[in-house]
């Protein structure tokens, strides 16, 4: 984005909804030329509804929400991509009503001009489960879609659609051995990389640790590691599926990013022989075409609860939980190596950020935070210096 401005009035706070509510809730942000749009869940008189924040450059304290429609109770805010021609926003559409537990659901794409009320474009019917989650992402005129499912034996598998105006046929993308869940899909060199966390329980792999502690009561501990695979814009395989890290590995969550020379950057959270939702480590993998760089941890000064979070911006950020529910940041270079050292920051604790803003030369980067439980606003932004 050529030039550099800040949120609203000079980094004045944004208020964008009640926190008081219980559906109340902050999703993921883009940058656009003019201003920057959020994903978020409010309530309204339709119910619980998924929702655009739009915070324009000359906003003052507010931001102006475009309602894209009811959603699922207990359904994630929308998903935000740049694709054709435009902002589109992804999320599931409300609840049929109906007795059966196996009825399919619908995930809605929708285009959002933000200049009038969103439209929906495109949706996929998907098999009802437990798991919500999906991504989507857009390469030129490619869209695509990833969510899991639950197949016979309560095996996960990733699958995958085309969503450019007419949805294409559904592919799995995990192979049948894999139990697959918590999708990525970015748009990379030559179409996109899916992701997924991959889960196999340790007894299954190796009985002579069947002994191990249980991660929950009648819950035998599991290994989990990240899988990935290339494929076009149609969802077509390119290659075969790669393991990013050991299966003998603990990975509980991950995140992964597209960086300047469209390799991609995941940093996973191996939580080791942790038990208790804290300790363990990050790992760095970066992808670029078929080379796999072998996995590398971060140092660091330990490991609180929670998923490592990429900060989309130049440079690109790393925060996660540190000790004391102390909130991580350390700026990455161009390959997603740390570039500075990390930073400790206690007013950060409740908040969640989202984006690097533009700054001046020679100033510090600015930080766009979701606040989502102070009532006076729920976005503010924080100067981070190297």
């Amino acid at each position: 984005m050529a030039g550099s401005w800040d949120l609203g009035d000079g980094g004045a706070p944004v208020r964008i909804g009640d926190p008081s509510q219980d559906e109340f809730e902050i999703g993921d942000a883009v940058r656009e030329p003019t201003g920057t749009a959020v994903g978020v869940i409010h309530r309204t008189a339709a119910g619980r509804t998924a929702a655009i924040a739009w915070i324009a450059q000359d906003t003052r304290g507010s931001a102006n929400l475009f309602d894209l429609g009811p959603t699922l109770g207990d359904g994630p805010p929308p998903r935000l991509m740049r694709g054709p021609n435009g902002l589109f926003a992804a999320a599931y559409g409300a609840a049929r009503v109906s007795v059966r537990a196996d009825e399919a659901r619908d995930l809605i794409l929708y285009t959002v001009p933000l200049r009038a009320p969103p439209t929906v474009r495109e949706s996929i019917r998907q098999q009802r489960d437990d798991s919500l989650a999906f991504d989507v992402a857009a390469s030129g005129a490619s869209m695509l879609a990833v969510w899991d499912e639950a197949t016979t034996g309560a095996r996960g598998v990733i699958r995958c659609a085309t969503i450019q105006g007419d949805a294409g046929a559904t592919r799995d993308l995990s192979p049948p051995e894999s139990d697959a869940e918590a999708p990525r899909i970015i748009a990379s060199a030559g179409g996109f990389t899916a992701l997924w966390l991959a889960r196999q329980s340790e007894v299954a792999l190796d009985d002579a640790r069947s002994s191990l502690a249980a991660e929950a009561p009648g819950e035998p501990r599991a290994f989990g590691w990240i899988e990935s695979i290339r494929v076009d814009g149609r969802g077509v395989a390119l290659g075969q599926v790669r393991r990013l890290t050991s299966m003998n590995g603990h990975v509980s969550a991950y995140d992964a990013q597209a960086l300047d020379d469209a390799s991609v950057l995941v940093v996973a959270r191996d939580d080791g022989e942790s038990m208790d939702g804290s300790g363990g480590t990050l790992l760095r993998v970066r992808m670029a075409g078929d080379r796999v760089d072998p996995p590398l941890a971060f140092s660091m000064d330990g490991l609180g609860r929670g998923a490592p979070m990429l900060v989309d911006g130049s440079p690109l950020w790393l925060s996660w939980v540190g000790p004391h529910e102390q909130l991580r940041l350390i700026p990455l270079d161009a390959i997603g190596a740390p570039a500075g050292p990390l930073s400790a920051e206690e007013s950060l604790n409740d908040a969640r950020p989202l984006l690097v803003l533009s700054a001046p030369p020679g100033a510090p980067e600015r930080v766009l935070v979701a606040t989502p439980l102070r009532p006076e606003a729920q976005l503010r932004t924080f100067a981070c210096a190297r």
